[in-house]
């Protein structure tokens, strides 16, 4: 929502783009910067027209967390198995990162996909690894937990 946001010019069209978007056979990406509040968060909107859930990442900012999202979602429409669980390696949008999907419990972020979905939809975070290649549930993890929230619970960590 880039009216209130500094490091953004002008108004945006968020639903409007997400619509054309999707009318065309694709995906909107939408980023919200994090600030001393909240990370920063991105997601998909338009992947559940196609059969795929979402996509989230948080704690990466917008500039960076859109091209990995349109790699990703390019790569799991692809995939129609892809869900909780799944991973993602060697995307050219984040050389030497590593994802693993989880199910996205809390939806309220997606506000976006909300507004054109309802409650309708499917979401899976795409979690990123430190620079060890651990996740959040592993032992280990170099990163607090605030620097990515999860808004799911992984599979074996529960």
């Amino acid at each position: 929502m880039c009216e209130w946001d500094p490091r953004c010019s002008g108004s945006d069209d968020l639903v409007g783009h997400a619509l054309a978007l999707i009318a065309a056979g694709s995906w909107a990406v939408t980023g919200v910067y994090g600030d001393d509040s909240a990370p920063a968060i991105a997601y998909t909107t338009g992947l559940t027209e196609l059969g795929r859930p979402e996509l989230v990442i948080t704690g990466v900012a917008p500039e960076h967390a859109g091209p990995v999202l349109n790699e990703a979602a390019a790569l799991i429409v692809a995939r129609p198995d892809f869900g909780a669980g799944s991973t993602l390696a060697d995307l050219s949008s984040a050389p030497g990162s590593d994802f693993t999907a989880i199910d996205v419990i809390d939806m309220s972020p997606l506000r976006v996909t909300a507004l054109l979905f309802g409650r309708g939809f499917q979401a899976v975070q795409l979690v990123w690894s430190d620079m060890s290649h651990r996740l959040p549930w592993d032992r280990g993890y170099a990163l607090a937990p605030d620097d990515q929230p999860l808004l799911g619970i992984a599979m074996n960590a529960a």
